[in-house]
Order: structure tokens, then sequence, then C-alpha cells
């Protein structure tokens, strides 16, 4: 049995890992889509008070009592004179929603959710990358014939190395070269 990797076993697996590449990030905008149509669905939800028995229990008690209360204002209208169209009485109602019932803060969550999907997916697109092409080295890297070619791959730099870290004060030196220019 030959335990050497031949060229065309290279070609083969290298072909190999970039359809799987490339499957995997079409998975990443499928999955992006789907938290994002999971998230809508979490907006949209409304809690009804009879979905919950203590809900229901809840609002019944409530509604007894501003049955009660209803019943003495209008007696109190009455002995007041008022018309009965025009007293006023209390009225009760259930929130089947917090936060998201409201259009600006759903708008808001929705811009942070998207921008936590949209960061989710590039950071899955280039782990995706960077599992591809480590997969794609070591088939290489077998066939390189000399040393010179392995030390050349080692003194590829990192994006950590070509893109430091930006400081509050390393922008404000930006602002202040920007407004002298």
């Amino acid at each position: 049995m030959n335990d050497i990797m031949t060229r065309a076993d290279r070609e083969t697996l290298i072909k190999i890992a970039r359809q799987r590449e490339r499957l995997a990030k079409s998975e990443a905008k499928e999955r992006a889509a789907q938290l994002v149509a999971d998230f809508e669905k979490q907006l949209d939800r409304r809690y009804h008070y009879d979905e919950n028995e203590i809900w229901k229990d809840a609002r019944g008690t409530a509604r007894r009592v501003v049955d009660e209360a209803n019943e003495k204002i209008a007696a109190e209208c009455a002995r007041m004179g008022i018309p009965a169209q025009f007293a006023p009485k209390l009225a009760m109602g259930w929130q089947d929603a917090g936060r998201n019932a409201v259009k600006e803060e759903r708008t808001e969550m929705r811009r942070v959710a998207m921008k936590q999907v949209d960061a989710l997916q590039k950071a899955a697109m280039t782990a995706i990358e960077r599992r591809s092409v480590e997969t794609q080295e070591k088939i290489m890297v077998g066939g390189l014939s000399t040393d010179d070619a392995r030390k050349f791959l080692e003194g590829m730099p990192s994006a950590e190395a070509l893109m430091p870290s930006l400081s509050i004060e390393r922008v404000e030196n930006l602002l202040i070269e920007e407004k002298a220019a």
C-alpha cells in the first residue's frame, strides 16, 4: 500500500475542501436567515390571558373587581343626576405584549438583532474559510519538497499583526490630525 499522497489525490482533496467551504457558507447564510425569522417570530409573539390558568384567574378576579366598582360608580352617577350615556366608568384590559408592542422599541430591538446576526454570520464565514484553508494547507504542504518553501508559509502575517487594536487616544490623535490637514 502506498502512503504517499499523489498530486491527483491532493487536487481531488482540495476540490472537495472548496466544495465543502461553499456548502458551509451557504448553510451559514441559511442559518442567518433562520435566526432572523426566529427573532421576528419572538418579536411578533402575543400572550393571551386564556393560554395560562394563572393569567386567566387573575383576569377574572380583576374583571369582577372592575365590575363591582363600575356598579358603585353608576349608582353614584345616578344619584348625582348624570345620564348613564355620559357617566364615567373604569375600564380593564389585557396587554398581550411588552416592549415589543411599541413600534420604536421593535425597531430598536430589530436593529440590534440584525447587527448581531450579521456579526455571527461574518464570524461563521471567517471560521469556515479558516478551516478550509487549514485543510487545503495540510493537503498541499505534503507536496512541498523544500524547507525554504515550508518556512515561507510560516512567515505569513496574521490579520491581528496587520491590524492593531484602536485605542481612544489613537482615534483622538487621528481626529486632531484630520482637523489639522
